[in-house]
């Protein structure tokens, strides 16, 4: 069994309220309404968003092992459709919140309430894009290596 910590946590390990909060958000996530390909798929596309090579590696092998294949990935990664309607959809409501400042647009809260998502499930969504933004950014602060294989290159 490896027992190395992953970069991240030594480094978050440098304020006790940040690796707190970090180690709570991640907890509530697993416990939260969304299902792990969802998560999985939301982390990549910001990690993507970012430049965080390390968490793109690191959530593209949790991405296969949650179902979710190479060529889905890179259609998430690139920001085209996946094929699935409510994934979709869901990556829609993710770039909105990233990208357009102020309310999301009423025509797509009502597509997203249409796929059956719940207001659970986008308060969920923000919080899983904001505990992988903030390991994105904090990955930069130290250029983390990790040790899986890097993801696959996307033509852009």
């Amino acid at each position: 069994m490896n027992n190395k910590l992953a970069p991240i946590y030594l480094e978050f390990a440098n304020s006790e309220p940040a690796l707190n909060a970090y180690l709570q958000m991640e907890a509530s996530i697993r416990n939260g309404s969304l299902a792990l390909r969802d998560i999985e798929a939301v982390k990549l596309w910001v990690s993507e968003q970012t430049g965080c090579d390390f968490c793109l590696s690191v959530h593209s092998f949790k991405a296969k092992q949650a179902g979710l294949d190479p060529d889905t990935q890179i259609a998430i990664r690139s920001s085209v459709a996946t094929g699935d309607e409510r994934l979709d959809c869901l990556l829609d409501v993710a770039r909105s919140l990233f990208r357009q400042p102020g309310k999301m647009p009423d025509d797509l809260l009502s597509r997203v309430r249409e796929h059956g998502f719940s207001d659970e499930n986008l308060v969920d969504l923000t919080m899983v894009m904001s505990t992988i933004f903030f390991t994105n950014i904090t990955n930069h602060i130290n250029d983390s290596q990790s040790a899986l294989p890097p993801a696959a290159p996307i033509d852009k």
